[in-house]
């Protein structure tokens, strides 16, 4: 009889347990709550065409296609306004530009930069694609439009040359 009193006696102290956890629980379940929602908004910085885009440039979401420039031998030749970066947001944004080369060979080139410049003709950031740098800390502030002009200058004695590039704008 012992020992089925001790066996009872365990099998009462699990159940007690069993009740305990189970009361416990259910006590931190019924107030654990998630309270949120979901908002779609439109883009904070968008591309858009600048007036001297090159013929075949488009624009799909956040990316920018087919940013192709012709530049005749011997001549150095700024792409003024080809590309624009609007601020959409309500307040200023912190971004990065990053170049990468992607094809071709540098040697046929001794200027390919990429300038950011403001409404008043400020420079804002300076971008150097052949030594595939990083432009860091360029400022746009809420509602502001930024220009990127694009200045191309091959060797003197080049007559046939290309290079391809991405550049990467990352901010957060």
């Amino acid at each position: 009889m012992n020992a089925k009193y001790k066996k009872s006696l365990k099998i009462v102290t699990l159940l007690i347990t069993a009740i305990l956890i189970a009361t416990a629980s259910a006590q931190v379940y019924s107030y654990m709550y998630i309270k949120g929602g979901a908002t779609i908004t439109g883009s904070e910085l968008e591309w858009t065409l600048g007036t001297n885009a090159p013929t075949g440039t488009s624009i799909s979401g956040y990316t920018v296609n087919d940013l192709n420039f012709s530049v005749p031998e011997n001549t150095f030749k700024n792409f003024t306004d080809a590309l624009r970066l609007t601020n959409n947001n309500a307040t200023s944004i912190t971004f990065n530009l990053t170049a990468t080369i992607t094809a071709g060979s540098v040697a046929n080139f001794t200027t390919l930069d990429l300038v950011v410049y403001d409404s008043t003709g400020a420079r804002e950031g300076d971008l150097s694609v052949l030594t595939q740098g990083t432009a860091t800390d360029i400022v746009i502030t809420s509602t502001e439009t930024l220009y990127i002009r694009f200045e191309i200058d091959p060797l003197t004695d080049a007559t046939e040359g290309y290079i391809a590039f991405t550049i990467t704008l990352t901010y957060s």
